[in-house]
């Protein structure tokens, strides 16, 4: 039976082993010792072989033919296991289906940068690649599992990958990488632990995450940190603050972020000035937001700006002209824009219900509104999230001067055991 290595070779043909390196961010004395049968493959580079070598996905299968079965030794969980779990996590594209799986797996291994760690050894490109795919399956999860579901996980993995940055051995490229990622990861933990209601330790992340960026040279990255940090203050803080450190953020990265990467920095600064109260700064921002969108290169994007499309913008146009109370504006677009979102994502499309319920009791439609809200209260059940149980509060209230809607919605509200009685 023809090995893994037998077969990169074959697929490789008349390409070099340097150039083959090159492409799949490889040391080729490594590929060299894969393509001789004397390392394995991990399914990273496997696939990224198969992609280069166009190889139709027969590598990858070898890759995984050869893998060893999952068993412990006397029940004890070793290393070994924890890069094995890892590398399956790293293989799988979370969805609605198997987001809350990956995350129980992820929770059971120890990273692997651990591993590296305690090892003591010198790592290279292949092991930053690692980290850097493991960051977006993270940032990925937070689609569909939220913040009180993921916060253990991601900050575990954060002070892991510090771990490595403090303690192994690497080349300056190597560890300007290192930077990056922690940058990247790091406002995932803030993301994910400000969505866990802990807005201070968010915070610290959010700090660490733009200091981390900009020392590893990612401008965009240390811009993102802090207009995130800036929509959690204008969300729980001082909203004039976060009008300041939303612009800086933008003003920050003018020269160096892409086109979508400044339509969301934008949208952070449309947010601040809605929450002050600002009408006019909140709508030229919605104008920049559009106008910076409009202009977007895919190729020039940073993979975290994935997420942000015409629906997510359409989304927050909507929240800030309900903040602003202008339902006339807010309605036609949130009714939209929701009309895109479905139970696979429940806590985005629970906490966009919630500003569309808002909007229509602006506008008056109280029928409407309770409908809106009965289902963003059916959906948080799922959601994992201190930000989508903070708008139902506040619906509740609103609701509360509508006294026969109110009654019902406090009677769903109880069935579904998102209140207390008596509360």
């Amino acid at each position: 039976m023809e090995t893994f290595g037998q077969a990169a070779r074959r697929f490789r043909g008349g390409m070099s082993l340097r150039e083959a390196a090159r492409r799949a961010h490889l040391d080729s004395g490594h590929l060299s010792r894969v393509e001789a049968d004397k390392r394995p493959p991990t399914p990273l580079i496997a696939q990224a072989l198969d992609e280069i070598y166009q190889a139709g996905g027969e590598l990858a299968a070898l890759a995984d033919a050869r893998g060893e079965p999952w068993k412990l030794d006397n029940g004890i969980w070793r290393p070994k296991d924890s890069e094995r779990l890892a590398a399956a996590v790293l293989a799988t594209t979370p969805t609605a289906e198997n987001a809350r799986t990956l995350a129980h797996m992820w929770l059971i291994a120890e990273p692997p940068q651990v591993t590296a760690t305690r090892a003591g050894r010198r790592i290279g490109v292949s092991q930053v690649m690692d980290v850097e795919k493991r960051v977006h399956q993270l940032r990925k999860l937070d689609d569909y599992v939220g913040g009180q579901d993921t916060h253990a996980m991601v900050t575990g993995e954060l002070m892991a990958t510090a771990a490595l940055l403090r303690d192994a051995a690497y080349t300056e490229g190597v560890g300007r990488r290192l930077l990056v990622a922690i940058g990247e990861l790091a406002q995932v933990a803030g993301w994910v632990t400000s969505d866990a209601g802990r807005h201070a330790e968010a915070e610290r992340y959010y700090l660490a995450g733009m200091r981390a960026a900009h020392a590893g040279g990612d401008v965009a990255g240390a811009a993102n940190n802090l207009s995130s940090l800036a929509y959690q203050i204008a969300n729980v803080g001082d909203a004039r603050e976060a009008v300041t450190l939303a612009k800086s953020a933008f003003a920050g990265a003018r020269h160096a972020a892409s086109a979508t990467t400044k339509a969301l920095l934008a949208e952070r600064i449309a947010w601040a000035e809605a929450r002050v109260g600002e009408v006019g700064a909140a709508e030229r921002a919605l104008g920049t937001v559009e106008e910076q969108y409009g202009h977007r290169q895919p190729a020039d994007d940073p993979i975290w700006v994935y997420w942000l499309d015409e629906g997510e913008i359409d989304i927050m146009a909507g929240r800030v002209w309900t903040q602003l109370r202008r339902p006339l504006r807010a309605v036609p677009i949130l009714e939209r824009a929701t009309a895109g979102y479905g139970e696979e994502t429940g806590r985005e499309t629970s906490l966009y219900l919630t500003w569309l319920a808002e909007s229509l009791l602006q506008a008056n439609e109280v029928e409407r509104a309770a409908e809106a809200a009965t289902r963003a209260l059916h959906l948080s059940r799922k959601a994992g999230s201190s930000r989508v149980t903070e708008r139902l509060r506040i619906l509740r209230a609103k609701l509360a001067r509508c006294p026969g809607v109110a009654e019902a919605f406090r009677e769903e509200a109880h069935a579904a055991g998102e209140l207390r009685m008596g509360e």
